[in-house]
């Protein structure tokens, strides 16, 4: 027997429900508004971040950015799509009977470009995490072509373990006596894929994310005690060789110190870039990691469930926080990337103001 569930905003079957549907139908409509305020300027700047990273120095860290801003880029139009669909419904418009099932559907193909991103950024914490702990044992051990096939590798494997998720339910069209028109607001999932979605949903949804979470935090943690302990070693460095320097060799030593310091300076503006990436993609994606828990120990909050009108609400919370995240980097990379902003001032803002 299969199990048919409505996609609309609908009254609580099994009791009370935590937010009624006027109030849920409201926050709807005032999320979605937030999110393409956020979600829509992020499509732009994503292609910028894309564009740029292309056109400088490509290695490791630079490959994984754009991997990040290419799926970020993905997610922003899904995004955008799907909260555009939202406020479409929420008006009522006899041509908009079907977007809320289409949101569903393209809701998949945004949670699978945002497990991509969320893995991706995992890669850039552990590659940044490892070389500040271990500079000497990993200084060989990333470059581009490696990034690069750990980027494309970290895909197909997200795609390999989505794609069986599209193959438990399918689209329904049911026909509405009172237009004698058909609604396409169900979805069935077969039995024999009953199981297997929710071992999907406890895997994917739960276990990896609260993997990349923990793993993310550590590497955050460990590369802000690297930074800390590695300036404090070049502080006592420098202490101790200006102290035994001779005033014959003292130009000499502070051409060869002024060099040393750019070079380290530039080196340490890189790991803060990524770090200050990661950490925003840590704090931004905590409601997501609370959701996974809270949907384990608590089945009510699903679709169709009692504390439906709830999860849509906070599902498009987080899908807001989502949206922020992917508008935030692009500024990141122009605050500690000095290649990027030197060519986005040459290449894009001055063309902009010329024009």
């Amino acid at each position: 027997m299969n199990v048919s569930t409505s996609l609309e905003i609908v009254a609580a079957p099994l009791g009370k429900p935590l937010i009624s549907i006027y109030i849920t139908n409201y926050i709807m409509v005032m999320l979605s508004f937030m999110i393409l305020v956020f979600s829509l300027p992020s499509i732009v700047l994503n292609i910028l971040n894309v564009y740029i990273f292309i056109n400088t120095k490509l290695d490791s860290v630079t490959v994984c950015f754009i991997s990040l801003a290419l799926s970020d880029f993905s997610a922003m139009l899904l995004i955008s799509i799907t909260a555009s669909f939202s406020i479409i419904a929420a008006f009522s418009a006899s041509w908009g009977r079907n977007l809320p099932t289409m949101s569903y559907v393209f809701a998949f193909l945004f949670l699978l470009l945002l497990d991509m991103s969320s893995a991706t950024t995992t890669y850039i914490a552990v590659q940044r995490g490892l070389c500040v702990a271990f500079p000497f044992l990993t200084r060989h051990a990333f470059n581009k072509n490696r990034s690069l096939i750990i980027c494309v590798s970290i895909s197909i494997v997200i795609l390999a373990l989505t794609l069986p998720r599209f193959a438990t339910f399918k689209l329904k069209t049911i026909p509405n006596p009172s237009d004698n028109k058909t609604t396409l607001i169900v979805f069935e999932y077969f039995d024999s894929w009953v199981t297997f979605d929710s071992f999907s949903m406890i895997f994917m949804k739960t276990l990896i994310t609260l993997t990349e979470w923990a793993t993310m935090v550590i590497c955050a943690v460990a590369i802000s005690f690297g930074m800390r302990s590695s300036m404090k070693l070049k502080q006592k460095s420098n202490s101790y060789s200006s102290q035994n320097h001779s005033e014959a060799d003292s130009k000499k030593g502070r051409e060869e110190k002024e060099e040393s310091r750019k070079k380290e300076s530039k080196e340490s503006l890189v790991v803060k870039q990524s770090l200050v990436v990661v950490l925003l993609h840590v704090i931004l994606t905590t409601p997501r990691v609370f959701a996974s828990l809270y949907k384990v120990f608590e089945p009510r909050f699903t679709l169709g469930g009692q504390y439906n009108n709830f999860f849509f609400v906070f599902c498009n919370c987080i899908n807001f926080t989502d949206s922020i995240n992917a508008f935030a980097n692009f500024f990141v990379y122009l605050t500690f990337n000095s290649k990027f902003r030197s060519y986005f001032s040459t290449h894009v803002y001055n063309r902009l103001v010329k024009n």
